[in-house]
């Protein structure tokens, strides 16, 4: 049976599907999962919402796409205070590609291709992290942060945890403690006085699951690191 006009205006097109990138971050319930082929309800909604969204803003006479350069400088200042361009691309419900792709952008006067405008919305909507005291700019080798996350692991501190903890994405901290080589100083700093802190408490004790703290010793012992 064919849909009445007002059913049909309620149903997103069909989405345009598109190869989704191998390292794909897109999560269950962003538009952009629905462009690579995802059915789930939450994905058409969110796509649904996405396009009204655009078309409120061409009503307005606002373009749909905006130079880059604002958001651009907006994630570099985020990068500088300590978030990772995953922690951003969290923050901001993007794929991580794409913000790499926005914290690339080169500088005014070069050929560059504009971005959605509800992409620079959701960047420039992230607001700035406190600054981190000691404030300590600059990279510096990961291998004391390695193991002194691998020691808290030992401990039964689960990665999600201690991220937590740390003001950072999961993904940061396996990094670091598995195969990131360098890392921010201010970071190393952070890491360096969460293990003072913790690495004599019981993590059950500070309302860690025991089932997540039994997961956590077993990963260490299976993947040994900061050796």
């Amino acid at each position: 049976m064919p849909l009445s006009t007002e059913q049909s205006a309620s149903v997103p097109a069909g989405p345009v599907v598109q190869r989704r990138p191998q390292r794909s971050t897109v999560r269950h319930g962003q538009a952009s999962c629905a462009d690579y082929g995802c059915t789930r309800t939450e994905c058409l909604q969110a796509a649904l919402k996405a396009r009204r969204q655009r078309r409120q803003e061409r009503l307005r006479g606002l373009p749909a796409r905006v130079p880059p350069y604002a958001a651009a400088r907006w994630a570099v200042r985020l990068r500088e205070r300590g978030m990772s361009a995953q922690d951003i691309a969290d923050r901001a419900g993007l794929s991580v590609t794409l913000v790499r792709r926005v914290l690339r952008v080169p500088e005014p006067g070069q050929a560059v291709r504009d971005i959605a405008r509800t992409t620079a919305d959701a960047v420039l909507g992230i607001p700035m992290p406190a600054r981190r005291e000691p404030s300590a700019p600059g990279l510096t080798c990961s291998a004391e942060s390695s193991r002194l996350l691998a020691d808290l692991a030992r401990a039964g501190w689960p990665t999600a945890a201690l991220a937590h903890r740390l003001g950072v994405h999961a993904r940061t901290v396996a990094e670091v403690r598995d195969k990131r080589p360098r890392l921010r100083l201010d970071l190393s700093v952070r890491i360096r006085r969460l293990h003072r802190e913790l690495i004599g408490i019981d993590p059950i004790s500070q309302g860690i699951r025991p089932a997540d703290a039994a997961r956590a010793r077993a990963a260490a012992t299976r993947h040994p690191r900061g050796q």
